[in-house]
């Protein structure tokens, strides 16, 4: 009778439909904008998760990977995951110079010439978004090179990142600073100076966003 009752609990726990990923509580928004919607995943050990789908393509970050998934029902995840719903159409997705698609070809390329002497590694792309990895190590300084649409940069681990923004042809000494953790969400407008230090003594990681095709 108990192992009965227990069959029927599991079949309705199967059952269960998918609820929007924006309705699942453990899914908490960090940033929005026209094109992505970047959430982090907050799940407690002891806690489940219910099924719960993503109805756009989408880009997460688990155990320093990138995956890429259509729109579909949600894999299990993880505490802390970050996910990129991508929310405009997204064609030509390809592997750069990690293996995101399997068994895809790997179409490996440095960053832009914009990014010279930064240590980021191209990972995934579509025809209108990059994703990569970012480190910067421990003491070192990067400057987030301007763009027409400027790129998203979110802490995976910060060590002891701080952020300095200031208005193109400012002082150097103007400005705001922020000190970054994880799952902080870096964008600065166009005309914003913005700098990424390393005072911590492990390497800030971040997921790197670019943007191609039409602004927002």
């Amino acid at each position: 009778m108990k192992l009965a009752l227990l069959g029927l609990i599991a079949l309705s726990c199967m059952a269960q439909p998918a609820v929007p990923v924006a309705r699942e509580p453990h899914h908490h928004v960090i940033y929005e904008d026209a094109r992505v919607r970047i959430f982090d995943v907050q799940i407690e050990s002891r806690e489940s998760m219910p099924p719960h789908r993503h109805d756009t393509d989408y880009v997460w970050v688990a155990d320093s990977s990138v995956h890429f998934s259509r729109a579909s029902v949600a894999p299990v995840e993880q505490n802390r995951e970050i996910i990129v719903e991508l929310l405009q159409p997204q064609t030509g997705p390809r592997n750069v110079c990690v293996e995101v698609i399997a068994g895809e070809y790997l179409h490996c390329h440095d960053p832009g010439s914009e990014w010279l002497g930064a240590n980021l590694q191209m990972q995934f792309e579509t025809d209108q978004t990059r994703f990569g990895i970012l480190q910067i190590a421990p003491n070192a300084k990067l400057a987030v090179p301007p763009a027409d649409v400027p790129p998203l940069l979110i802490a995976l681990d910060a060590g002891g990142a701080e952020a300095f923004s200031r208005a193109n042809g400012a002082s150097a000494g103007s400005g705001s600073r922020r000190p970054l953790k994880a799952a902080d969400v870096l964008r600065y407008p166009a005309d914003q100076v913005t700098e990424i230090q390393n005072t911590g003594k492990t390497v800030a990681r971040f997921l790197i966003v670019e943007f191609g095709g039409l602004g927002e």
